[in-house]
């Protein structure tokens, strides 16, 4: 069954395009869920404006994430833990502590699941990258401080 999507679908195609999917799929799946709609005569016309919209829409995305991109690139973010005589963390600095300490410093919201990066658990300086789209990446730097404690700063 042919079918016009409606909206993006993983692994299937971007709103817009026109695909070949199984009878069932299409059925119990994409129709209901309004992603997509079957091939009328009507169609072929509707698709070149979905189409249109869907590449506005796509390009105010990119320019979003590569003026984003720009204000995060080189951008240092310092954090303070608890660690031990080796440097190791107590704890770690994860991707929603990154998006927490990212909003605060730039006003703008920033996806965790966007920020790649396992677990921080080292004291030190660490590059880490933030895939904002497909061909958009920002890096910053992460610095991890050790964190002054009462029994340190009395002696």
């Amino acid at each position: 069954m042919k079918v016009l999507l409606l909206e993006d679908v993983e692994n299937l195609g971007h709103a817009g395009s026109v695909v070949s999917v199984a009878d069932g799929y299409a059925r119990n799946f994409l129709i209901p869920r309004k992603l997509a709609r079957s091939m009328t005569e009507g169609s072929l016309k509707e698709i070149e404006t979905l189409r249109q919209a869907t590449e506005r829409k796509r390009q105010r995305q990119l320019n979003d994430a590569q003026e984003l991109a720009r204000r995060l690139d080189g951008l240092t973010l310092t954090f303070r833990a608890r660690a031990g005589e080796k440097g190791k963390l107590y704890g770690s600095i994860t991707t929603a502590d990154l998006a927490a300490a990212l909003q605060e410093r730039i006003g703008q919201e920033v996806d965790r699941r966007k920020i790649i990066a396992q677990p921080l658990r080292q004291l030190g300086q660490h590059e880490v990258e933030i895939h904002l789209m497909a061909n958009v990446v920002a890096k910053i730097n992460v610095v991890i401080e050790p964190e002054e404690t009462a029994a340190q700063s009395a002696s």
